[in-house]
């Protein structure tokens, strides 16, 4: 009797010419959980390398990521939605219905679907028929776990009872079981910048504009400007060294490892710098955990600095960011790069979180250990919810 199928919108190994740490950090987290039970299948541009990295079955995305998609729920038994943030309106008006279709799609064939450990904008993040596609398509979903309080405030905004799902957390939490945490006696400074000048809410997303010839690819020159002052500050206030972490390699959005280049080039210091160019997620958690304190856009950088054992600060372009950091006990350490100057008042807060990275473990490795059991729950919740 063969075992039951999952397929799982998260991406494996999506870019075979670059790599997302962040969401390799989710479909390594979801593999982790269910592969004892099911076998796995995940949209890839490379399906042998997730064959061979994750035991998983890829869905080439040759014909397109739709096709892909499509197979994928035909294939399954079950469909998991996410995880990661499922719905924004600021990269591209089509992010959200496309991440949101593989509800419609299993309920097309059939499918019983899952919502796991999705994040969803706040505010101003999404559009008003944006949130009435997220109640009709999780109003689809069998079980639904959001990934923080804000986005069950959205849910139940929305009309969806507090039984109807679980708030638990980032489902990278998951891979805090193979690893032990810090503090680490380091002198080195992680630092994680992004161009985020193409979140500007285009219909398009910014790869199929490149495709069509409608993007003008524009390095953001006051970001890199910025963090290389703040990373020249933190060299003559501590000296040590300074490792630039590239977490999005690629087409898909701006890639940083352009933006690192830039900030390397206008360093004064930069001979105490350098960029870290493994594209593996086990490259970059070794990496990260060799950190005393991590500075980080991605939100995934500060999520794997507290699985890692580095104490995160962090500079986020979205609602995200700041909602985790106040989650995690952090919420002082988040830098606003919007306001003129950010990186004088970042600086500030890189020197506190240099000097109080030991003190603040104690409570910060407790709550990590809070933060993996809310995300093992989901485990449980699933497999109830899905009558494994």
């Amino acid at each position: 009797m063969r075992r039951p199928r999952v397929f799982t919108s998260s991406w494996g190994q999506l870019e075979s010419a670059g790599s997302n740490i962040g969401d390799l950090a989710v479909f390594a987290s979801q593999v982790g959980e269910l592969r004892q039970d099911f076998d796995i299948g995940v949209v890839s541009s490379d399906p042998g390398r997730t064959a061979s990295e994750w035991g998983a079955r890829g869905f080439s995305t040759r014909r397109g990521r739709l096709a892909a998609m499509l197979r994928g729920v035909l294939w399954a038994d079950k469909v998991v939605v996410g995880g990661g943030e499922l719905v924004q309106d600021s990269s591209s008006l089509l992010y959200s219905p496309f991440n949101l279709l593989p509800f419609r799609l299993a309920a097309l064939f059939g499918k019983p679907s899952f919502a796991w450990l999705i994040g969803l904008g706040q505010g101003s993040e999404l559009r008003p028929w944006t949130r009435k596609g997220i109640s009709g398509c999780l109003g689809l979903a069998r079980g639904i776990s959001v990934r923080d309080e804000p986005s069950g405030r959205l849910l139940s905004d929305l009309g969806f009872r507090r039984d109807r799902f679980l708030v638990a957390a980032d489902a990278a939490f998951c891979l805090c079981r193979n690893r032990r945490p810090g503090p680490v006696v380091s002198d080195l400074l992680g630092a994680a910048p992004r161009d985020v000048s193409n979140r500007t809410g285009s219909l398009l997303p910014l790869e199929t504009r490149r495709k069509l010839g409608l993007a003008r690819d524009v390095r953001d020159e006051g970001t890199a400007d910025g963090w290389a002052s703040l990373l020249d500050s933190h060299l003559e206030r501590n000296g040590g060294r300074v490792l630039l972490l590239p977490f999005h390699t690629g087409s898909l959005s701006n890639s940083d490892d352009a933006m690192c280049v830039a900030v390397l080039e206008r360093m004064k210091h930069g001979a105490a710098a350098s960029i870290f160019r493994d594209t593996s997620l086990d490259g970059f958690l070794e990496a990260i955990a060799g950190c005393r304190v991590m500075v980080s856009t991605p939100l995934h950088g500060a999520i794997l600095s507290v699985v890692s054992g580095a104490l995160p600060v962090a500079a986020p372009y979205s609602s995200k960011g700041a909602r985790f950091m106040a989650e995690a006990g952090l919420g002082d350490l988040v830098i606003d790069c919007r306001e003129p100057g950010w990186w004088r008042r970042a600086s500030d807060k890189v020197a506190e979180a240099w000097r109080t990275a030991d003190s603040r473990w104690e409570a910060l490795s407790a709550r990590r250990e809070e933060l993996l059991a809310a995300a093992s729950a989901n485990t449980a919740y699933f497999k109830s919810v899905c009558a494994l």
